[in-house]
C-alpha cells in the first residue's frame, strides 16, 4: 500500500513538472537500480517531497499550529528529507529511497490529522442536512401511523411542538455555521420521534374488542392485521437504522413469517379457515419479533 502511495505521488509530481516545463533527465538505458529504484527515480521523490512540504496546505497548517505533536511531525518530515538527501549524495540509493517514502507517508499521517477546514466543514453541513432529513422523515412517518391508527377511542396524543422548536433551533444554528451542534438536537430530537412513534404503535388506547360474524371476517381481520405488521419492517429499518448484522436477523423472521401468511391463504382457499387463523396469528407474532429485534416493540 506504502509503494503504491508513493507510486502515484510521484505519477503526480512527474505530471507537474511537464506542465511547469521542468523535466527530470532521461534515465540511461543501463543505470543501475537499487531496490527497483534508480537515482533518478529517487531524485524525483525527493523533489517531491520538498515540493510538498512547502506547498502543502496541511504541512504549513501543520507548521503554523499549536499543536505539539503536529509540530513534531513536520520536524520529522524535514529530518527525513535532510537525511534522505544526505544519503543520496553519499551513493546510498536504498537508504535515500526508504527515508523518501517515509517523509511522503509522513506528509499523508499530517494531511489527516490537519485537514483542510473547508472540507470539514462541507462533512459536518452534509451531516446537519442528513439528520434533518432523517427527522422529516421520523416526523412522517409518525403523523401517517397516528393517523391510520386512529380509533373511535382517539390514538396517543403526542404533541411534535417540542419537536419543531428543537428543529427551528438547530434551523438557526447551522445558519450561524454551528453545523456540529445543530445535527447533535437534531439526532436528539429523532431519538424522541422513534421513541413516540414506539409509543403509538404500543399503546393501549390501540386495543379494543373486535368480535365477528363468522371465521371468514376473522380470517380477512387477521390477514390485514399482518399486512400492517409487515408493513413496518422497512419503515424500522430506515428508522431505526440498524446495523447489517441485526437487520439480516430481522429479515429471517420476516421472511419465516411472510411464508406462514402464504400457507395461511391456502388454508383459506381450502375452506380450513381457523387452520388459516391460526397460522396468520404466528405469522403476526414472528413479524414482532422481527420488528422487536431492530427495537420497535409492538403490544402483544
Amino acid at each position: 500500500m506504502k509503494r503504491k502511495l508513493v507510486l502515484m505521488l510521484l505519477a503526480s509530481f512527474v505530471v507537474l513538472m511537464g506542465g511547469s516545463g521542468l523535466h527530470a533527465e532521461q534515465q540511461p538505458a543501463g543505470e543501475q537500480l537499487y531496490n527497483g529504484a534508480s537515482r533518478d527515480m529517487v531524485f524525483q521523490k525527493m523533489q517531491l517531497v520538498k515540493m510538498m512540504m512547502s506547498s502543502t496546505s496541511s504541512v504549513e497548517r501543520a507548521a503554523q499550529s499549536d499543536d505539539v505533536v503536529l509540530n513534531q511531525q513536520v520536524g520529522s518530515v524535514q529530518a527525513l528529507y535532510v537525511s534522505a538527501n544526505d544519503a543520496l549524495n553519499s551513493g546510498d540509493i536504498s537508504k535515500a529511497d526508504k527515508l523518501a517514502d517515509e517523509a511522503l507517508n509522513a506528509i499523508e499521517g499530517i494531511s489527516q490529522r490537519a485537514p483542510d477546514p473547508a472540507q470539514i466543514e462541507k462533512e459536518l453541513q452534509k451531516d446537519y442536512q442528513k439528520s434533518l432529513e432523517d427527522l422529516r422523515s421520523a416526523e412522517a412517518t409518525y403523523l401517517d401511523f397516528n393517523g391510520r391508527l386512529a380509533t373511535k377511542k382517539g390514538s396517543p396524543h403526542y404533541a411534535l411542538d417540542e419537536i419543531k422548536k428543537q428543529k427551528v433551533k438547530a434551523q438557526s444554528l447551522a445558519g450561524e455555521g454551528e453545523y456540529q451542534a445543530a445535527s447533535k438536537i437534531l439526532k436528539k430530537a429523532h431519538a424522541e420521534v422513534i421513541d413516540a412513534l414506539n409509543a403509538l404503535l404500543g399503546s393501549k388506547a390501540l386495543s379494543y374488542e373486535v368480535t365477528f360474524k363468522n371465521v371468514i371476517e376473522e380470517y380477512d381481520y387477521e390477514l390485514a392485521r399482518y399486512y400492517s405488521f409487515e408493513q413496518l419492517a422497512p419503515i424500522a429499518y430506515v428508522e431505526l437504522k440498524p446495523d447489517k448484522n441485526t437487520i439480516a436477523l430481522s429479515e429471517r423472521y420476516v421472511q419465516k413469517s411472510h411464508d406462514l401468511s402464504e400457507t395461511a391463504k391456502k388454508f383459506a382457499a381450502k375452506g380450513e379457515h381457523r387452520a388459516a387463523i391460526n397460522t396468520l396469528l404466528d405469522a403476526s407474532k414472528r413479524i414482532k419479533t422481527a420488528l422487536r429485534v431492530v427495537g420497535l416493540v409492538l403490544q402483544d
